[in-house]
């Protein structure tokens, strides 16, 4: 796996997943939900991901094995308080890939399309669930966008690189420590070609 090299990269900021191992651990929906939990809330125990989630212990136990197996999860540095609880971090809080690396390697090309799957459906799922419970203010600033473009596919890479930047401008900026008016926001752009 080959870190991004971002304009203002940070450790720990975003991956380029390469490995078929780690897409294929990507394309389950656990492991999908784990990984965004720990991106969320950060540094976590195997106890507080189960109950966050509301999936057995040992169901998550399991799951960050092959996360960890895949390079996707580390062992958390140990809190000398309590050093019976194991934390679990994850090595990147961002991801990405496109087809263009795995192309002509079949399984590589398999494990990218279920692990596109797996998130498509978590992203649809998070977007049905706030529709379906939004309260203001949230109601009143969600954004949803609905746009056309044509594009060249050297446009469309060059969108993607915007929209990253863009997303990630906001994540990487200083947030206070006694700020209690934020959530976590989840924001994700699909842009490829379609036809009415």
């Amino acid at each position: 796996m080959q870190h991004a090299e971002p304009e203002h990269d940070e450790p720990g900021d975003v991956r380029t997943i390469d490995e078929v191992r780690a897409l294929a651990a990507l394309a389950h929906p656990v492991r999908s939900r784990l990984v965004d939990a720990l991106a969320v809330d950060g540094d976590s125990t195997t106890g507080a991901l189960a109950g966050a989630l509301g999936i057995a212990t040992g169901s998550v136990s399991h799951h960050l094995q092959v996360l960890v197996d895949a390079g996707l999860v580390v062992r958390a540095p140990q809190d000398p308080s309590d050093l019976r609880e194991r934390r679990w971090s994850l090595v990147t809080r961002g991801m990405r890939w496109s087809a263009e690396q795995f192309r002509g390697r079949t399984a590589a090309e398999s494990a990218a399309r279920s692990a596109d799957a797996v998130i498509l459906e978590r992203q649809f799922e998070r977007a049905r669930s706030f529709l379906e419970s939004a309260e203001p203010p949230w109601d009143d600033v969600a954004v949803s966008g609905h746009y056309w473009l044509r594009l060249n596919a050297d446009e469309l890479a060059q969108l993607g690189r915007q929209l990253d930047e863009l997303f990630l401008s906001w994540r990487r900026r200083e947030i206070p420590d006694d700020d209690t008016d934020r959530r976590a926001v989840h924001g994700f752009a699909r842009v490829f070609p379609s036809r009415p």
